[in-house]
């Protein structure tokens, strides 16, 4: 299939593993040229590797996306390496698991600067690139306990803490 993408420059976090991984595969047998991003630098510069042995554009940036300076350097080198943004797929996150009543503040707040924030902080640096080519997609991904977690649990876990009755 011909997605078209031939020209375009795909970021993809947490590409690395999982979803991520493969969205940044598929993206790059259609022919974009991608940045793979996540916290692991030696699995994220295997898979990369792994990528460009099968033919494809693609450059890894270690960061962490719950940090601003890291989301600013993500995009600069996305552009720095391939001259423009055109694809952001939010796709970095883990499951985070624990009885609500008892999850910190800072748990919390250390989980929405890795899914929310993040998502919000990129599409914003990425946004004025893909205006000024006029042409731009931004996917956001998160799992189904996001919409409807378990009873007593941290959203989005994925499923009731091992400790649930």
């Amino acid at each position: 299939m011909d997605l078209g993408l031939g020209s375009k420059v795909a970021l993809v976090t947490g590409g690395s593993l999982g979803l991520g991984k493969a969205v940044a595969a598929r993206l790059a047998q259609e022919g974009a040229s991608v940045v793979i991003a996540a916290r692991g630098r030696e699995l994220l510069e295997q898979v990369a590797a792994d990528m460009r042995a099968a033919g494809g554009r693609v450059t890894a940036v270690q960061a962490d996306v719950s940090s601003v300076p890291d989301c600013t350097r993500l995009v600069e080198e996305t552009t720095r390496a391939f001259g423009r943004l055109d694809i952001l797929v939010n796709n970095a996150g883990t499951s985070a698991r624990g009885q609500f009543e008892s999850v910190t503040d800072e748990a919390w707040q250390a989980d929405f600067d890795l899914k929310l924030f993040a998502a919000i902080r990129l599409a914003r640096l990425a946004i004025p690139h893909m205006k000024q080519h006029g042409w731009g997609r931004i996917v956001n991904v998160t799992n189904i306990g996001a919409k409807q977690p378990p009873a007593r649990s941290m959203p989005p876990a994925s499923r009731a803490p091992p400790d649930w009755p």
